[in-house]
């Protein structure tokens, strides 16, 4: 009878699947009865013997990415031997095979006979700029941090992390720049820099935009100088500037300029961007240059940062602003006091491993934010695994 019963399950969720495809919120709806599903019949040794086993799979999958075996599965469009992959990357077909074991488990791949493999849309997805360089820039900086974070926190008396040095620098103690701090060692290493800029317009797909759930028209644009070449927009810190031309092409007719502003490297490392943005070389550490913008727009900057360099950062921004007219704007994770969904929770550990930062919760934003002049107006949030906007204003 169970086993009746678990057949039509199975068969249930497969139609439910198709069914949601085009519908995100049911989708995720149906993924989070899933996940739970998976936790409740899942036995606390399974539970365990997975979490012993979790980083095998990943690092299988970074070595079939250098080697080039998930761009010759793909590029093939059709089922390769391991003999035919071996030929085409140069590496031993018992290593190929050995590797793509987990990850046909995996569903990154599919067996479509012995030794014979074909791509999925997972392996199919890993191959665009945005995820294959996500995947190498994550596990080649981060993985060795989160390894030693460990020992790291034990030799510190597992004391917070609150700056530097930290785990990112126990972890590469034998690299000059990375002494420094995770951005000069990431800056000194261009490839791994445009894996970095590729990770992060990587974290944005699927993801709504700030615009698309903050009322722009009447707090933003409501009162905004309508001369043309006043700043509207200041992108601080916004890489190869993802969030503002897509911000520039939404509201094409609105007044004002919008600025994307970087450290020189990345400014000098962006291929391409609308000429109706302009580019600044700026460090945040400094005294902000441009004075009386509507909004100094800040995305997922923060949270790499110890509270102490955030109040710097955020006083230098302070000091150009004009009381009444200009607002703060920071898109970032608000984390809820309790019940911090996974993805939030392994990015703050993230953030502690690679950067001594930090995520926050309303409670947390509210005291940073006072301690550099700002009162919140407002926590814009959607859902608790979605990144919220916060609205300030001069005190």
């Amino acid at each position: 009878m169970a086993s009746e019963k678990i057949d039509a399950l199975r068969n249930q969720i497969l139609a439910l699947a198709k069914e949601v495809a085009g519908d995100e919120e049911n989708r995720t709806k149906l993924l989070g009865v899933a996940m739970m599903a998976v936790a409740v019949v899942e036995t606390p040794l399974e539970t365990i013997w997975r979490l012993i086993m979790s980083p095998h799979a990943p690092a299988a999958l970074m070595t079939c990415i250098k080697m080039g075996l998930v761009n010759a599965i793909v590029d093939a469009k059709a089922p390769q031997t391991a003999e035919e992959l071996a030929k085409t990357t140069g590496a031993d077909k018992l290593l190929i095979v050995r590797l793509v074991r987990p990850l046909l488990c995996l569903g990154v791949f599919k067996e479509t006979g012995v030794q014979t493999y074909a791509s999925t849309p997972i392996s199919q997805l890993l191959t665009t700029p945005p995820l294959s360089g996500g995947y190498q820039f994550m596990f080649s900086a981060a993985t060795a941090s989160l390894a030693k974070m460990p020992n790291y926190l034990a030799s510190t008396g597992f004391k917070h992390v609150d700056g530097p040095p930290g785990p990112f620098q126990h972890a590469h103690k034998d690299n000059p720049a990375a002494a420094v701090g995770f951005f000069p060692w990431l800056i000194s290493d261009p490839a791994m820099l445009t894996n970095f800029n590729n990770f992060m317009s990587g974290q944005r797909m699927n993801r709504k935009d700030w615009y698309d759930f903050f009322p722009v028209d009447d707090i933003l644009f409501n009162g905004a100088s309508q001369d043309p070449e006043s700043p509207l927009l200041l992108d601080i810190a916004g890489g190869e500037g993802h969030d503002t031309e897509a911000f520039r092409k939404r509201f094409p007719k609105q007044p004002g300029k919008v600025f994307l502003m970087d450290l020189p490297e990345t400014i000098d490392n962006i291929k391409h961007l609308d000429p109706e943005v302009v580019r600044v070389k700026y460090n945040f550490f400094e005294p902000q240059p441009i004075k009386d913008a509507r909004a100094y727009y800040y995305r997922s900057i923060f949270h790499d940062w110890p509270d102490s360099d955030c109040i710097k950062i955020l006083k230098n921004t302070a000091s150009a602003m004009t009381p009444g007219y200009s607002k703060l704007l920071i898109f970032e994770w608000i984390l809820p006091a309790k019940g911090v969904p996974m993805y939030p929770s392994l990015l703050d550990m993230n953030m502690m491993a690679l950067l001594n930062g930090m995520e926050r919760t309303e409670e947390q934003w509210t005291a940073l934010l006072d301690a550099a002049g700002f009162k919140v107006d407002k926590f814009w949030t959607l859902q608790a695994d979605t990144e919220g906007l916060i609205e300030a204003s001069l005190k």
